[in-house]
């Protein structure tokens, strides 16, 4: 009887212990950035988000922009991928607004962007 008291007390503190740990916690979010980045931030996930406007834009390389968002629609994960189409954007963002947005999706969603090369 001593034995199975003790069997149960031990099996009782496993479980509790294993309960308690927390388990894996998933990777989280990074942490959202201060002084002037925090605009550049806000100001893309306002444009993921579809917060503000978009209008058509009459000075941008459409092509260029539809390429970048084809590469930043492809660095997301799965979920977000159904939630949101980034190329339908194209032609409807400043080029303020589409580096705002690669860098909220390189914060929010942990991606590496290759460095762009001044030519």
């Amino acid at each position: 009887m001593k034995n199975l008291s003790k069997i149960i007390l031990i099996q009782l503190t496993l479980i509790t212990a294993l309960s308690a740990s927390g388990g894996i916690g998933g990777g989280g979010i990074a942490n959202i950035p201060q002084g002037q980045d925090r605009e550049k931030y806000h100001l893309g996930k306002a444009v993921y988000n579809q917060d503000i406007t978009l209008e058509k834009q009459t000075n941008v390389k459409l092509v260029e922009q539809e390429e970048r968002l084809e590469y930043l629609q492809g660095s997301l994960p799965n979920t977000e991928k159904r939630r949101v189409n980034l190329p339908d954007f194209a032609g409807k963002l400043t080029e303020e607004q589409l580096l705002a947005l690669e860098y909220f999706i390189q914060i929010r969603f942990n991606v590496k962007f290759p460095d762009k090369k001044k030519e």
